[in-house]
């Protein structure tokens, strides 16, 4: 398990570095201006439910398809075609509803900046709308290899997605500007359902009537991923959190803050997600065959590793970033006067990093035991909790106070009470 961890967090730690290369081109391409400013905040949902596809579905298929593989296996594929044709359907139809009321959303988030950004973000939040479906199949395909133990598929497509994204931006940004990086944004997810297509003999036909009767087991899927999906939506909504509350801000801060905030996150979250990826499947075997007692050291094991990793990585990301932003996006439209901004956030951003490096882990074991929806509540209330908070400190004293404090509630409300959770259900396991 350790070994195969190493192997898919090299596979991020690269994927990151592309990314920040991304980063570079755009901070330098376009500076700290209100056409960047515009695409972040109109990103910020999409992003977000790009990733909580990402990071649910995943963990709401693997329990179903493991055990429908163990009990049936000549039924296995029908079982997938079937999932596949109505999670689609669905997603597609939220899909619409989202482009529709990205005019409402925007208001909604981004009213304190103006009517003119709050249209401009609109627009460019319609057409990202579209890489909802197509983040469903690229998840959907990437649980087929996790489900046979290949691990490093799916974060190898990811990996060659994000350098499609870096190309696009350079090849477009003079002919499309700003827009090439929504263009880069859609096409990323393209890209990586290529390299993520299962074997072709897994689809096979199936008929409308076998799919109007498999109603039941999709709810069952449903009724699982839900909540898990609303509240993995409320811990990732970090990023509409500090986009939202920093646009009270003035011109080009969403720039300096998304630069920081970019950093500490997938400095240390990308630092432990091997360890994510490889641990939830063995979890799930574990308690399927009842090893209660393997299952929990490997839990306390993986906390306590990827909580050192994560404090050793925030101390040394505090360390370098003043290096880096001067050396690295300094440059074309990105000022001094910019890096001297960006580094003035740094401190805000301490303690959430090292929340973003071990949060995911905290979880794996409710999920493995099935508690979505412990887990979700859990979630929605961390979430309602970091915006009340968010919001009493932005009207008593300033946004950057309400970005540093929601964010903490957010993370390290998720962190212990999925803990004390893990607590109580691990007693009953080993009695």
């Amino acid at each position: 398990m350790i070994k195969k961890s190493f192997a898919v967090t090299f596979i991020f730690v690269f994927s990151t570095f592309i990314q920040l290369i991304s980063q570079i081109f755009v901070t330098r391409i376009f500076g700290a201006t209100f056409e960047l400013d515009v695409f972040l905040a109109a990103v910020a949902l999409p992003t977000i439910i790009v990733t909580v596809f990402y990071g649910t579905l995943n963990d709401a298929l693997l329990p179903a398809f493991a055990e429908k593989k163990n009990k049936d296996p000549q039924e296995f594929n029908k079982f997938f075609t079937k999932t596949f044709i109505l999670l689609g359907s669905i997603v597609t139809i939220l899909g619409f509803i989202l482009f529709f009321l990205s005019n409402q959303i925007s208001e909604l988030l981004y009213q304190s900046r103006g009517e003119l950004f709050v249209k401009a973000v609109a627009q460019q939040m319609t057409y990202m709308s579209w890489s909802y479906p197509l983040a469903i199949v690229a998840t959907f395909f990437g649980s087929y290899y996790y489900l046979h133990k290949n691990y490093v598929r799916f974060p190898l497509a990811q990996l060659i997605g994000s350098a499609a994204n870096v190309l696009t931006i350079l090849i477009f940004a003079k002919q499309f500007g700003i827009w090439s990086l929504v263009i880069a944004f859609v096409l990323n997810i393209i890209i990586q359902i290529f390299f993520v297509l299962p074997p072709l003999n897994v689809f096979t036909k199936v008929s409308l009537n076998s799919i109007k009767n498999f109603k039941f087991e999709i709810k069952n899927l449903l009724i699982v991923w839900i909540p898990l999906m609303i509240g993995y939506f409320a811990l990732r909504s970090d990023s509409l959190l500090v986009r939202s509350f920093g646009s009270s801000l003035s011109t080009g801060s969403l720039v300096h803050l998304n630069l920081i905030f970019r950093i500490f996150s997938l400095a240390t979250s990308i630092m432990t997600i091997g360890f994510q990826i490889v641990l939830l499947p063995q979890l799930i075997e574990d308690f399927n065959k009842k090893n209660y007692s393997k299952a929990t050291q490997d839990v306390r094991k993986f906390k306590l590793i990827t909580l050192g990793i994560s404090m050793i990585i925030t101390l040394i990301t505090i360390l370098l970033i003043p290096y880096l932003i001067n050396l690295l996006f300094v440059g074309g439209k990105f000022s001094q006067t910019d890096a001297s901004n960006t580094l003035k956030f740094i401190p805000l951003f301490i303690l959430p990093a090292i929340g973003w490096g071990i949060n995911n882990i905290f979880f794996q074991p409710l999920i493995a035991l099935k508690k979505q929806k412990e887990l979700g509540i859990l979630n929605i209330f961390a979430f309602t909790l970091a915006w009340l908070t968010g919001s009493i400190c932005i009207k008593y004293f300033s946004p950057q106070t309400a970005i540093s404090a929601g964010l903490i509630t957010l993370l390290f409300t998720g962190i212990i009470g999925s803990e004390i959770l893990w607590q109580r259900y691990k007693k009953d396991l080993l009695t």
